[in-house]
């Protein structure tokens, strides 16, 4: 007779990774839109070993994947670390960050192009290559570090991770950001020179709202380019090694 506890039993320790993993990648909050994109992929992904029954040390062993998860999920969320950077830098420079927005899906508050460029984000996810990606990238975790391996690899991952995986973050959001605020640098220059002829012309107060139109039509025009970038940082980042 089939074993059908054992099957439950080693799906419900399986679900320990993805979890931790998925986690911490923030295309959500931990509540209600959230939920509901982490849950499926939590089930796809703890179907993929095929594990039967407990490990014989359940406790080292779910510490084991508590930390492989981490390493993961870190890892994963590069592309999103790289988008949210872009748009927080926007947003500082654009002096932006001061009102933010509440978005009732997440149930979170920030800046207006921060936001944006993590829907971008999101949306590459979910539909680009991202998620392709991801469920080859668990695969190959899973056959890497099989469930409740006594010995994974953690150095040499952390070590990659700190040393490659998260200033890549950092310097393509720099990248994706440094063209649009270029951009806002000529609008200040442009709004400066306007106020010398048009005497009643503040700039200080006139080239916020000019700013936001500006790169609101640019971004979307740019959709495409950012959304081939994004996918090109999943893929880069969802490889194991």
């Amino acid at each position: 007779m089939t074993d059908y506890i054992g099957y439950v039993e080693g799906f419900a320790f399986c679900t320990i990774r993805p979890v931790v993993a998925l986690s911490l990648v923030p295309f959500g909050g931990s509540e209600s839109l959230g939920v509901t994109l982490r849950l499926p992929l939590m089930l796809m992904f703890a179907t993929l070993p095929q594990q039967i029954g407990w490990p014989a040390d359940p406790i080292v062993a779910a510490s084991v994947e508590v930390l492989v998860g981490l390493l993961l999920g870190l890892l994963l969320s590069v592309a999103f670390h790289a988008a949210g950077a872009a748009g927080a830098l926007i947003d500082q420079q654009g002096g932006y960050s001061i009102g933010s927005s509440y978005d009732p899906n997440f149930r979170d508050e920030s800046a207006l192009f921060e936001r944006l460029f993590i829907w971008l984000a999101t949306l590459t996810f979910f539909t680009g290559k991202g998620l392709q990606a991801v469920y080859g990238f668990f695969a190959d975790a899973w056959v890497l570090w099989p469930p409740g391996a006594p010995r994974p690899d953690h150095m040499r991952v952390m070590r990659e991770l700190a040393e490659q995986r998260l200033p890549l973050s950092m310097v393509e959001g720099a990248r994706i950001a440094m063209p649009l605020i270029g951009m806002m640098l000529l609008v200040d220059i442009s709004m400066g020179l306007m106020s010398r002829y048009a005497k009643r012309l503040n700039p200080f107060t006139t080239a916020r709202t000019v700013k936001a139109i500006v790169l609101s039509l640019v971004i979307v025009a740019c959709v495409p380019v950012l959304i081939e970038r994004l996918n090109a940082l999943f893929l880069q980042g969802a490889i194991l090694q």
